[in-house]
């Protein structure tokens, strides 16, 4: 939370989801239509072994192979991703993050480290929450266990 108000100086950590579903490059396409169905999220980051985003699906990706007439049974995320995709860093600041998603027309980016090992997800979604909820404080009361 930016507990200053400040819009401007927040960046991909404050406004970043932890809690992600990555595939592997050998996961199949329909695999991962499935996991987009299920999930409230528009696109998967693609990893390697070792956690390194390598590349991003998203459900257009997905509807464009199926209306090239493709087998989405015959397809790895390898076949179908986008390589070397737009990645931010936990400092990237949200002015930055809308100008990256505004031009490259795009509705989610991967965070990484310096490495590239994939920590989180920020999408349009995330970053209009942390807008929309900066004049609001969630006060939590901690009830106490004694007698």
């Amino acid at each position: 939370m930016n507990v200053n108000g400040k819009w401007n100086d927040m960046n991909a950590h404050d406004v970043m989801s932890v809690n992600i579903v990555a595939a592997k490059d050998n996961a199949t396409a329909i695999e991962i239509a499935t996991r987009l169905v299920l999930g409230p999220f528009n696109g998967l980051p693609i990893i390697d072994d070792q956690g390194k985003v390598t590349g991003i699906i998203t459900t257009i990706d997905l509807l464009q192979a199926i209306k090239d007439g493709r087998n989405l049974d015959d397809m790895s995320a390898g076949d179908l991703m986008t390589r070397s995709p737009a990645v931010i860093y936990q400092d990237t600041t949200t002015t930055e993050m809308i100008d990256i998603m505004y031009r490259k027309r795009i509705d989610m980016l991967p965070v990484v480290e310096e490495d590239h090992r994939l920590i989180g997800i920020v999408s349009r979604q995330d970053i209009l929450r942390e807008k929309l909820n900066e004049r609001f404080v969630t006060i939590e009361r901690k009830t106490s266990t004694k007698r």
